[in-house]
């Protein structure tokens, strides 16, 4: 049954199956992204600052020194703020969108960056796999929608990581000014990080593979140079133009490196070395649910000795998350730039199962989030008939639409599908995701807020009215948003 499953699917290993199901992905986390990006009520610290940054670049037309209320903000290199300052200029709004936009179109290229690698590694089956694993964890979408440099971090990084795996796998020169730019542009998004997520993984890899000699290769050596020109750049001409400087980019370097206790604000998210052992399922969910299988498979291939791409991919996993958990400053979001190689490592896994083991991971994995997406859409029916005041066909027929992929969904994991449980459940999932996260939670935060503007006093009196007849609704959506969290 589960080998006439893979070829009932084999359309999707064509080129013009594969262009559906990657466009179809796509436009589904476009969805999640882009609706409603702009309403969602700004409540983070983080972001709040990007946007004063951001509105004193606009008005005083000095883009090359970051400032809050005058005072220079230097903890942070400047390439979000360039980004969100031109956003703000072209679409002249003063509001969230401009430094959310960057955020969000840096999450829709990482996804094809996923795409692009896990198809040079082995196919289109396998680029689509990682792509979508990737699209299916949570702190995608939650860092997509939020106006701070994690993204474009997670990008760069990603992307230089991946030049990187090609630059070696094709010993391509042509390669090396691609890496050295995007490394360049990774440093400027946000420059402490990127040590960690793409030097430490090649040097633990050329190590490993005993290629270190590589990094004296005159090509190599220049491209590290570009990079660092790209990144170090700006830094320079802020220490020689700016008092304090050197003091503040020595702080914001060695606080992450320090286990000493004291009260500077810039190391308050002090937390175990164990940390991410909870953070990263919680926040690669529901795709985390695979983590055994890479586990597993990481085991029995020796982590890829027998093959090396795959051990790069690994290691860029690996690495990144025993370096950040070694670090005493923690916060979830920080494992943003582990999932996109988990991604990849997720997609082998499956792809390199047998037949009858990935039938049985499609009953054991498939039906639960399919049961799950079946509530979750009657959770929201409930939302848009209550709160929405939407009409009983119109919620009934939308309901029936999302409801119908996940019940094919269920059918096809209690069958042992794997390949048509990923094809229906994800574009519901995405569906859901959309109406929950850029929907139902920008209006609970809207009242939550005070936003009521724009509502006639009667659908004020029926919101609040709901909210105190049916609190443990409306508790639903502050749980499912993280209400208190620092992801």
């Amino acid at each position: 049954m589960a080998d006439s499953a893979e070829h009932e699917t084999a359309w999707y290993r064509s080129p013009r199956g594969g262009a559906l199901c990657a466009g179809v992905l796509l436009l589904g986390l476009s969805l999640v992204l882009f609706v409603n990006l702009g309403a969602e009520p700004v409540t983070r610290l983080s972001e709040k600052r990007v946007m004063t940054v951001v509105a004193a670049m606009v008005r005083s037309g000095d883009w090359m020194v970051p400032r809050v209320q005058g005072t220079p903000r230097l903890q942070k290199p400047p390439l979000l703020y360039w980004v969100g300052a031109a956003n703000a200029k072209l679409l002249d709004d003063p509001g969230p969108l401009p430094v959310r936009l960057p955020s969000a179109l840096a999450a829709l290229a990482l996804v094809g960056v996923v795409l692009a690698w896990g198809t040079s590694l082995g196919g289109i089956a396998r680029g689509l796999a990682a792509a979508a694993a990737l699209a299916a964890m949570y702190q995608l979408i939650v860092s997509g929608r939020r106006g701070d440099a994690e993204m474009l971090l997670a990008l760069f990084c990603t992307a230089s990581l991946f030049a990187f795996d090609r630059l070696h796998a094709t010993r391509s020169r042509a390669l090396l000014p691609v890496f050295g730019l995007l490394a360049g542009l990774a440093l400027l998004a946000k420059t402490t990080a990127v040590f960690p997520v793409v030097a430490l993984p090649i040097l633990v890899y050329l190590a490993v593979q005993r290629e270190l000699r590589l990094l004296r290769d005159p090509g190599m050596l220049a491209a590290c140079a570009l990079a660092l020109a790209i990144g170090v750049a700006w830094y320079v001409v802020i220490a020689l133009t700016v008092e304090g400087a050197l003091a503040t980019f020595w702080d914001e370097l060695i606080h992450p490196l320090s286990w000493a206790f004291d009260d500077s604000p810039s190391i308050r998210h002090a937390r175990p070395f164990w940390f991410y052992l909870g953070a990263l399922p919680l926040r690669a969910a529901p795709a985390s649910v695979l983590l055994p299988v890479v586990i597993w498979r990481l085991y029995t291939t020796r982590v890829y000795r027998d093959a090396p791409r795959m051990r790069f991919a690994a290691i860029c996993f690996l690495a990144t998350f025993a370096a950040f958990s070694l670090l005493r400053q923690k916060q979830v979001h920080y494992v943003l730039v582990m999932l996109p190689s988990l991604a990849l490592l997720c997609a082998e896994s499956v792809v390199a199962l047998a037949p009858r083991a990935r039938a049985w991971l499609a009953r054991l994995v498939g039906a639960p989030l399919a049961l799950a997406g079946l509530a979750a859409t009657a959770l929201l029916a409930l939302y848009f008939h209550w709160v929405e005041a939407r009409s009983v066909s119109l919620v009934a027929a939308a309901s029936l639409a999302i409801g119908g992929l996940f019940a094919w969904a269920l059918i096809a994991a209690l069958r042992g599908r794997a390949p048509w449980v990923a094809l229906a459940w994800l574009p519901a999932f995405l569906l859901v995701l959309t109406l929950h996260r850029a929907v139902a939670i920008v209006r609970v935060e809207l009242l939550e807020s005070g936003g009521v503007g724009g509502m006639t006093l009667d659908e004020r009196e029926r919101l609040y009215r709901l909210a105190r007849e049916q609190p443990w609704f409306i508790d639903l959506f502050q749980q499912a948003r993280g209400k208190g969290g620092d992801g």
